[in-house]
């Protein structure tokens, strides 16, 4: 039982620092000390329990037994740990970016059940566990997304995300039901065993239906640049290693499944156009987090992509680099927003060089983002592009690389323009010496790990994968020539990016009208959005209509029967002639008939 255990103190953390409501400046620290304790829970059960499974009975219904299961093998020790180690850096810098008292206990419980979710979703050994924690993860996503509900956009934005979600919810469960009826059992690993995955077509594809909402692929992907709203912590958590990256975990948990079940050129097809898509939009937008926000559909789209070449290594490894230096470059983001007056928009945003430790450990998340050797960007990217043995797949993977270097060297370049008034300059590089120890710290760290983060290309083949877990298929290796090209596609991109917003100050895209609309295709998808919402309520509505008509009908049926039956019962008189009368008529009546 050692696995259930690592979510308690997170639990615990949570609910003791929403009853911190008079002591608001502990209930952060409270919140953090608990995420070390589940750190190093993780760590102990990942040394002690690797390789073991668990399973407790929740609930008996006649023959019919549910159960916890827990499993820590090779992929949940991965994402167990990359959860149990972020949580306390996303604990430490909102210590200091949430700067609002009273929205602290609240903040500091939503974002530990949060965790918790997400470190119970890594441990599942069945869809049972699994479901609960998905759904644990929707909840709680829906709150922090519209944390700031007094704010316009954002109880929107959690509406949409909570809808999107709940589409994929409902097909998880379908999936399910299928799934039970089909083997009789609910436990990942004696379904693979199973001799009858062939017949499993169905349930997968409406797990697919829900990976995508979960992991905003496309059609789905909009929510998830629209939950920027949220709080930056929140931002960080949720692109780097917890609910979005549910769904890529999930199919690569299965992905033995969808082997045999000839999916992973749906897989592959998905994540292509995702990625192609949110490389696009980053080129375009302004908003400096929805940039990353696109960047983290491009990265969940190119783990797709390696998991539809049956490159699970590959996309493993992606996995865990893009956790951190995803999380670093949020982290950023509300720094550089938080020294200039919380702006979102990159041409309003200045000074981003005017710290030194932020800047730096920025330069560290943009380098591995674009893929510069020898940060670990370079390594989850190229291994994937090494993997792609079609010619055509690995072109499209070149081309939203380069497109990559061009919106990230973008999103670095442009705030670090200094404001022309020195009294302005002077403010802001105050605001700058003064973003909170707790906010930096964090950042360090993460730098840290941007780097070290390459050592997982050494160490990710040597884990133990037993062929009832998964068949990797596709050895771990980096060519040469897909290094080559990667580090001539990010020179490009630099050089092009540099040229453009530093020599020439370039205002955007704004200006050239088409090819601002076919890169910022957002508008469009959002359009479609609207039609398919329009035409859903007028279908609901011509339902209602025939509802109501249909009742009418049934009630109107029903008092004429009783006025019929009324009429006739004054006949039951007991007299004779009345019975004759009624008997002739019958007779008439029935010749009629037969004669017609």
């Amino acid at each position: 039982m050692l696995p259930l255990f690592v979510i308690a103190p997170l639990l615990f953390g949570g609910f003791i620092s929403l009853f911190m409501r008079g002591r608001s400046h502990i209930a952060g620290w409270t919140a953090f000390a608990f995420s070390i304790a589940s750190l190093a829970l993780a760590a102990y059960a990942v040394l002690y329990s690797f390789g073991k499974a668990y399973s407790i009975t929740w609930f008996a219904i006649g023959g019919l037994t549910l159960h916890i299961s827990m499993a820590i093998y090779s992929l949940n020790a991965i994402l167990l740990m990359l959860v149990a180690l972020i949580a306390p850096l996303i604990m430490l810098y909102s210590i200091g970016y949430m700067d609002v008292p009273s929205e602290r206990p609240r903040f500091f419980f939503e974002i530990s059940i949060f965790a918790a979710s997400m470190m119970l979703f890594a441990i599942s050994a069945n869809f049972i566990t699994m479901f609960i924690a998905w759904e644990m993860l929707g909840i709680t996503s829906y709150l922090l997304i519209g944390f700031w509900y007094h704010r316009e956009k954002a109880p929107y934005a959690a509406r949409k995300s909570i809808t999107t979600i709940l589409i994929g919810d409902m097909a998880m469960l379908a999936a399910m039901v299928v799934i039970w009826n089909s083997f009789h059992t609910f436990n990942f690993y004696s379904i693979m065993a199973s001799p009858y995955i062939n017949s499993i077509q169905i349930p997968l594809l409406l797990i697919l239906a829900a990976v995508f909402t979960k992991s905003a692929q496309f059609p789905f992907h909009e929510w998830l640049a629209d939950a920027m709203e949220g709080p930056t912590p929140v931002s960080a958590f949720l692109h780097s290693s917890t609910m979005v990256k549910a769904g890529v975990f999930l199919v690569a948990l299965l992905l033995p499944l969808f082997y045999e079940a000839h999916l992973l050129y749906v897989i592959l097809a998905f994540g292509i156009a995702t990625a192609f898509i949110g490389a696009t939009n980053a080129i375009a937008e302004r908003h400096i987090k929805k940039i990353l926000a696109y960047s983290t559909m491009e990265d969940l789209g190119i783990m797709l992509v390696a998991l539809g070449l049956h490159a699970l290594l590959a996309a493993m490894l992606f996995f865990i680099v893009q956790t951190f230096y995803k999380a670093l470059l949020f982290m950023s983001a509300g720094s550089i927003m938080k020294a200039n007056n919380n702006a979102e928009n990159i041409y309003l945003i200045k000074g981003s060089s005017k710290n030194r430790l932020l800047f730096i450990s920025t330069l560290f998340g943009v380098g591995s983002i674009a893929g510069i050797f020898p940060l670990s960007g370079f390594f989850g990217k190229v291994a994937i592009d090494s993997a792609a043995s079609n010619i055509y797949v690995y072109i499209l993977l070149t081309v939203v690389e380069f497109a990559s270097s061009i919106y990230i060297f973008r999103w670095l370049f442009i705030p670090m323009r200094d404001p022309l008034t020195k009294g302005i300059d002077a403010e802001l590089t105050s605001k700058y010496q003064n973003i909170p120890k707790t906010m930096l710290f964090a950042i360090a760290v993460l730098a840290f790990l941007v780097v070290v983060g390459a050592f997982a290309y050494a160490y990710l083949p040597n884990l133990p994968y037993s062929n009832a877990f998964i068949n990797t298929n596709i050895p771990l290796h980096i060519s040469f020539i897909s290094g080559l090209v990667e580090t001539i596609a990010v020179l490009l991109g630099l050089s092009i990016t540099y040229y453009a917003y530093v020599k020439m100050s370039l205002k955007g895209l704004s200006s050239h009208r088409i090819l601002h609309t076919l890169l910022y295709n957002s508008i469009a998808v959002n359009w479609a959005y609207s039609i398919i919402a329009s035409a859903v309520y007028e279908l609901g509505g011509l339902v209602n209509s025939f509802d109501y008509a249909l009742y009418w009908f049934m009630v109107m049926g029903g008092d004429g029967t009783v006025f019929i039956a009324e009429k006739l019962r004054r006949v039951v008189n007991g007299q004779i002639n009345t019975y004759a009368v009624a008997f002739a008529a019958g007779i008439i009546l029935l010749i009629i008939i037969i004669a017609v």
